[in-house]
């Protein structure tokens, strides 16, 4: 490891040296040629690049995506058998290029070519130009926010603003959030809904009712992620998000349905998780269902091929000890995760739940977060297929009931199984709220714990190194166990 590092180290250094212009610059040029590709054409594209990048394999490119793989290993969920490496935190830094260059290009182009009088009519045929405008704002802060948790303070003002700006600066975290909270704020109220629905739309289908409530959802998530580093002003922005209206109902889901067929369908039925790299359900997850007689995990996962019976991968071991457990002793995800169609989640109902419950129980909002905190778990079990009955006997176990004395336990634990497969969703969550009580790695290299961030991209260092070094300077080190601007447990 310490060789291919170093090797890249070199090759970045010889590429910095005629590297004029840094990659950011690539955000202003235009493939597309947008003046003859159709509005609705770049919004299923970039709803495409993002989910690709995010959560499973792009177009044909056989490649690991940037944020949810590593992250259902850091949250142990997920085990690998050959390739350790993030099971025992010996990782290189992570890259957020491609959702810059994809998807989040696209949106902005959607947007130019929306607001520009020149270009406005044509793009007017996808839908109308506000409700075009909106869809674009709001994804574009749903990814910031993933890109922002996972690294901390990154390019945000300037990294898609400016066509001369090719080392873009670093933006601190906190910054970050209010330019993400207003932006929300913003679409959601430049949504018209008695105007045309936007066509080329692969999650709601042009509904542009529900994502009013998605942008309002997001927004409540945003206040929700600084409950314990700024409550006041989160107290403020979820209040504002719930009064507006947020996801209430399953058929409000944020949902992305892969395609049936090679390369565009669900990436863990491509035989990549049970094959060529081989990850496991862990332990972890599994013996905790199994502890709770939970009723989802004979629908999540798969029993042994060997015993018949769920028995998870040890999580944080080598390769070494992976490699002498064979296939056929452990459970890997089951036939329905696995369907091609199986949809990648952006924000369902069942997390809208969990976070009014515990906005109840901060005081924020009010209800009932005892009824509220049941009616998620009611929630991930329907969406699921669980039977009524299972659901009414699972919540009448003491160990599944609320506690309000220690609401952070009760609502992380469940979250973290209602999340199961959104894993930088669930790695957030626990960082916030301090739960699940998870063990670090049994192997994990030179006693590191589970990570509270990924490195930056090694590129930057050389090709925009003093915006690198300014936000090291005001964030900490760059590396796993910097926390970063909400995370204060």
């Amino acid at each position: 490891m310490k060789n291919i590092c170093n090797t890249l180290c070199v090759f970045m250094t010889l590429l910095s040296m005629n590297a004029c212009n840094d990659r950011f610059e690539e955000l202003n040029t235009d493939p597309n040629s947008p003046a003859t590709v159709p509005a609705s054409t770049l919004m299923a594209t970039a709803q495409s690049a993002l989910i690709g990048d995010i959560y499973g394999f792009r177009d044909n490119e056989m490649k690991l995506p940037l944020s949810n793989w590593f992250s259902l290993v850091y949250i142990q969920y997920l085990a690998y058998s050959f390739s350790t490496e993030e099971d025992q935190y010996n990782v290189l830094p992570g890259d957020f290029y491609e959702i810059y260059v994809n998807g989040l290009r696209d949106l902005d182009e959607i947007i130019a070519l929306n607001e520009d009088p020149e270009t406005a009519p044509l793009a007017s045929n996808s839908g109308s130009n506000n409700n075009q405008i909106a869809v674009a704002r709001i994804l574009k802060a749903w990814a910031f926010q993933l890109i922002t948790d996972i690294w901390g303070d990154i390019p945000y003002s300037e990294a898609l603003q400016n066509p001369a700006i090719v080392s873009p600066a670093y933006d601190a975290q906190e910054f970050v959030y209010e330019e993400l909270i207003r932006e929300v704020s913003e679409a959601a109220n430049q949504i018209n809904i008695d105007e045309p629905g936007i066509q080329g739309d692969l999650i709601y289908s042009g509904n542009m009712a529900h994502w009013r409530r998605f942008a309002n959802s997001l927004k409540m998530k945003l206040g929700m992620r600084m409950s314990e580093v700024n409550p006041a002003r989160a107290a403020v922005v979820v209040k504002e998000a719930f009064d507006a209206g947020v996801i209430s109902g399953h058929d409000e889901n944020a949902l992305y349905v892969y395609q049936n067929g090679f390369p565009y369908g669900n990436p863990f039925g491509r035989q990549i998780i049970n094959q060529s790299i081989a990850a496991a359900v862990t332990n972890t997850f599994v013996d905790r269902l199994q502890s709770l007689a939970d009723p989802r995990l004979p629908v999540i996962v798969a029993p042994a091929e060997a015993s018949g019976e769920f028995i998870g991968r040890p999580f944080g071991r080598s390769a070494a000890f992976q490699g002498s457990i064979s296939f056929d002793e452990v459970s890997f995800l089951s036939e329905k995760v696995i369907a091609p169609t199986f949809p990648a989640r952006l924000f369902t109902y069942a997390e809208s739940l969990f976070f009014q419950a515990e906005a109840v129980e901060r005081g924020w909002i009010t209800g009932d977060a005892g009824a509220l905190y049941r009616d998620a778990i009611r929630a991930s079990m329907e969406w699921w297929g669980v039977d009524e009955a299972a659901i009414n006997a699972y919540l009448q176990q003491p160990e599944v009931d609320y506690d309000p004395s220690n609401f952070r336990k009760s609502i992380g634990d469940q979250k973290w199984i209602a999340l199961f497969l959104s894993g930088t969703e669930a790695w957030a969550e626990w960082r916030r709220l301090g739960y699940p009580a998870l063990e670090n790695a049994p192997e994990a290299i030179s006693g590191r714990s589970i990570p509270l961030r990924k490195g930056y991209p090694l590129s930057e260092r050389f090709l925009n190194g003093d915006n690198y070094e300014v936000a090291i300077a005001r964030q900490g080190p760059d590396d796993q166990g910097t926390r970063v601007w909400w995370d204060v447990n």
